[in-house]
């Protein structure tokens, strides 16, 4: 199997997306999020290609803007906003970067990254923004992101994305893991001017590459049985292949069955207006049960009367055993065994030493145990009128 790192990942937040874009290779216009980043890109290539004069502020902008394409956005409005913050971006990113002071190594470099797995051989490619060569004669790897949020350094730490970065670099100059060397990685965030980075280990790496031979296992497995469910995220409202996803069957259908359209949507007005009464008298309720609680310890009831009956407070209490002590009663009587219960958070953790056949098989012996489907409501915000 041939995959991109974004492939991986994709695979992991939605298994049926993977499928639809990298096993189907279903086509979908580019969202103006991901055209405005690849426009951002192609301007930061241009100022850091090697020559000899390097662009100045104003021929780094003119590019932007002779390459700019408004007909992806909904109005001019928007268009110009995107054009306006884009244009900040790369203002503050020179002021910061004069391309200069840097040792570019590369620039978009394509890499691929072997994977075998018995007798299957898998390849991860990708593309790097830029390899720069350190003071510190390491190499770093920068990739530049337009997005607005920034994460933790701890999930820079473990960003499985820099670690494939550092296994592309490692293929390429093999020298880097014979001597041992680590390598510099890092996230470039344009929107707020922040170079966020870590160093990459080569012991590091070997633990990121039993992560990704799982993933691949995880892909074989969904194959063989040809299963990839859809799997709800965050990013569910932005996806472009909704028409195909069955949790968005009911958005583009064309034929309605039983009922027409506009009963469909009295029915969901009235159940979203029923669920909201019974959360303000669920509210209400926690409310009137907090006073009556305190009332009761102010006069150390425990049941209070009216004309219509009572209410009475009861304690609550939940038991779990110790261990080591239930062991110690159980055990000699040869029953400790029959009441072993599997602990997944453990399991998971402990399995992590053991060798990744091995872990295969515990992955295998998970079993369906039960499925039900739940109703949840999100109500869309209402459009102020302009």
């Amino acid at each position: 199997m041939r995959v991109s790192y974004s492939g991986l990942e994709t695979f992991k937040r939605c298994p049926l997306k993977f499928k639809l874009q990298y096993l189907d290779k279903i086509r979908t216009a580019k969202s103006t999020e991901a055209l405005f980043g690849t426009l951002i890109h192609k301007t930061l290539k241009m100022l850091h290609e090697p020559g000899l004069l390097i662009p100045t502020e104003e021929e780094l902008l003119k590019f932007f803007a002779d390459n700019w394409n408004p007909s992806s956005y909904q109005n001019e409005r928007e268009a110009g906003t995107a054009f306006a913050q884009g244009v900040k971006m790369l203002k503050d990113y020179y002021a910061k970067n004069y391309p200069g002071q840097f040792n570019v190594v590369a620039l978009e470099t394509p890499f691929e990254v072997p994977f075998q797995i018995g007798n299957e051989y898998h390849l991860i490619t990708g593309k790097i923004d830029r390899i720069d060569k350190t003071e510190e004669n390491l190499f770093e790897v920068i990739d530049y992101k337009t997005t607005k949020k920034m994460p933790s350094q701890e999930n820079v730490e473990n960003d499985l994305q820099l670690s494939i970065y550092h296994m592309g670099i490692a293929a390429r100059w093999p020298k880097l893991i014979e001597e041992k060397r680590p390598v510099k990685v890092s996230l470039y965030y344009l929107k707020h001017g922040e170079k966020l980075s870590s160093l990459r280990s080569p012991e590091k790496v070997e633990e990121v590459k039993e992560n990704v031979l799982q993933t691949f296992d995880q892909i074989a497995k969904a194959q063989k049985e040809e299963k990839f469910s859809p799997r709800p995220n965050v990013l569910c409202d932005w996806c472009e292949y909704q028409k195909y996803c069955p949790l968005f069957r009911h958005k583009f259908a064309e034929q309605k069955i039983f009922f027409n359209d506009q009963d469909v949507k009295a029915l969901i007005g009235e159940y979203m207006s029923g669920k909201e009464e019974v959360e303000k008298k669920e509210e209400r309720l926690d409310e009137i049960k907090a006073d009556l609680a305190k009332f009761m310890d102010q006069e150390n009831y425990e049941r209070l009367f009216s004309d219509d009956g009572y209410i009475a407070r009861s304690v609550i209490q939940r038991f779990k055993y110790d261990s080591e002590t239930l062991k110690g009663v159980l055990f000699p009587l040869g029953i400790w065994e029959n009441i072993l219960k599997v602990d997944e958070t453990k399991l998971k953790k402990f399995s992590k030493q053991l060798p990744r056949e091995v872990q295969q098989k515990i992955e295998e012996a998970k079993k369906l145990d039960k499925e039900y489907k739940t109703f949840s409501v999100k109500k869309e915000k209402a459009k102020s009128k302009e």
